[in-house]
């Protein structure tokens, strides 16, 4: 244990320092500006693609997507336990089981787009471009490494799951982008010496907020920033007492003693709070909020329904079980929509993340640290979950997963040699898997002999 606190106490290493050449041609602003605007054009190119096919519903779009149509029309409905039964039209229900930060943004889309399968998509299209852009930003703070951090971006591109839910009217995606900025923010508050903690605790508490504003699973992710912040807390209180007292540690204490309580707990509470300025204004008053906040609850613990395409914890890095959102047969062609990871890229992630365990465990490195507080912080509580689960709520972890083997395939091009040849092969089979089977991540009509050729595994009908 006082071996992992040393680590997160440990001052990182500095960044490469750039070249004269460099600093006199200000190359280096522009590459910092160019490089996530190209990666987020290119993203969005991709996720806007067929963003309209299919032209109905799909998935639990007649949830979210439907609730959202009812929150422009102000439908005092939309938001309560007691009506989820009650919607007017066959086949879709009003959405209260999760924060309506989503469901409001994709009522933007809407208002903005336009009240079609392109409207209903749209915001989730642009996030899904960010959440490059954010997965690129947070390589580069960890491994100093334009090119790893482009890969690390790269490989999250040709995800399929994450390529299907960047194009798909739910909520998902819009928590990966909160998320893996709040550890990005994280790992900055991390390193800042003390008495320079105050702005990045509150950027990290607003990103928390907006997360958990969505959806509640990012409380797992909120309580392990706020368990590494107390302890800092106790660290600066510690070695601010006896008779000669660390001046440092003194400054950082006072700071943490507003910082954090205000920043990690009243400002995501406040944020919290304000996406239910709709629900108020609609005409509930805060007794109805409050018992909201129960009726989610209690539906969360006590979920037991069975799902064809359910899932357990421990199969989502296999690719095991997907979720089948749309399928279509007509003209002897058959499309589908199929919400599953790369397979090739999803069946690296345990291997490179123990590889970067190790590499933690010899180094103490922080940013190492914080890319394995990313990727198990929001994959292995789910094994304590009692709800039904899927898939896509391994969505969180995705990034931290794709930083993590582009870490490996960066450390192997650097061996030199014959183990180039490695290392873009790996590149090269998980972009090879990601074109042979985006047919059935877009719903690309192919035949049935077309399609049982991407069904590698029985499970995955």
């Amino acid at each position: 244990m006082s071996e992992l606190l040393g680590a997160l106490n440990r001052k990182p290493a500095p960044a490469p320092a750039q070249s004269e050449n460099a600093k006199r041609s200000g190359s280096g602003f522009w590459i910092t500006l160019v490089i996530p605007l190209i990666l987020f054009v290119v993203a969005l190119v991709l996720f806007l693609f067929r963003l309209s096919t299919p032209p109905e519903f799909i998935y639990d779009e007649v949830y979210h997507v439907y609730t959202a149509q009812q929150y422009l029309l102000g439908n005092h409905d939309a938001y309560v336990w007691y009506t989820h039964a009650s919607s007017p039209i066959r086949g879709v229900a009003y959405e209260w089981t999760h924060p309506p930060l989503g469901k409001l943004i994709i009522a933007a889309s809407i208002k903005l787009m336009g009240d079609n399968s392109f409207g209903w998509r749209f915001s989730s299209a642009i996030f899904g471009a960010i959440g490059v852009v954010v997965a690129y930003l947070l390589a580069l703070q960890i491994t100093k490494r334009r090119w790893v951090a482009g890969l690390a971006a790269g490989f999250l591109l040709v995800d399929g799951l994450y390529f299907v839910q960047s194009r798909i009217g739910t909520l998902d995606i819009f928590i990966v982008v909160f998320t893996t900025a709040a550890l990005a923010s994280f790992y900055g508050y991390l390193t800042s010496p003390p008495g320079k903690a105050a702005w990045p605790l509150i950027r990290t508490g607003i990103l928390m907020g907006l997360a958990i504003a969505v959806k509640w699973n990012s409380f797992y992710m909120a309580a392990l920033i706020g368990i590494v912040a107390l302890w800092r807390l106790f660290s600066y209180w510690r070695a601010s007492g006896g008779k000669q007292p660390d001046p440092n540690a003194v400054a950082g204490l006072r700071e943490h003693l507003i910082w954090v309580p205000a920043g990690l707990i009243v400002l995501p509470f406040a944020i919290y709070v304000a996406s239910y300025i709709p629900f108020f204004v609609t005409g509930h008053n805060v007794s109805q909020f409050v018992e909201l906040q129960r009726q989610m609850y209690l539906y969360h613990t006590g979920l037991k329904a069975t799902h064809a395409y359910a899932s357990s914890w421990w199969t989502w890095p296999l690719a095991i079980r997907p979720v089948w959102y749309y399928t279509n047969n007509a003209g002897g062609m058959v499309s589908n929509i199929y919400a599953n990871g790369n397979p090739i890229l999803f069946w690296t992630f345990l291997p490179a993340l123990i590889w970067v365990t190790v590499r933690w465990w010899r180094t103490r490195r922080l940013a190492l640290l914080v890319l394995l507080i990313g990727f198990f912080g929001q994959w292995l509580p789910w094994a304590l979950s009692p709800r039904i689960a899927f898939i896509y709520h391994f969505l969180e972890a995705v990034p931290f997963g794709c930083l993590a083997l582009a870490i490996v395939v960066g450390e192997i091009w650097d061996w030199g040699g014959r183990w180039r040849y490695v290392a873009g092969g790996i590149v090269t089979m998980v972009v090879a898997a990601f074109i042979f089977f985006f047919p059935i991540y877009a719903a690309i009509p192919l035949t049935p002999e077309q399609f049982a050729m991407r069904i590698w595994i029985p499970s995955w009908r």
